[in-house]
């Protein structure tokens, strides 16, 4: 039910650079086996974040393309970048 703007805007949502920075930063403390039990915890709240993100781009964009639109990469890119 929602209008092809609308899909169109969460097909191109992108996760706040800040967050993206911090849930980099957990993953190298991760690897490097440094991470805390909280820190932890953070990073599986940003991961799952990431993939529902992930998911609404994917049916937003499956919804566009049965409605017969085609994409390129820049369709996937937020329109202030």
């Amino acid at each position: 039910h929602l209008s092809d703007d609308v899909l169109w805007m969460i097909a191109a949502e992108q996760m706040p650079a800040q967050v993206n920075e911090r849930m980099q930063a957990l993953m190298s403390r991760n690897n490097l086996g440094t991470i805390t039990d909280e820190e932890r915890t953070e990073l599986a709240a940003l991961v799952e974040r990431g993939n529902r993100l992930m998911v609404r781009k994917a049916e937003a964009s499956g919804i566009l393309m049965e409605r017969g639109h085609t994409f390129t990469q820049a369709d996937y890119q937020h329109k202030d970048e």
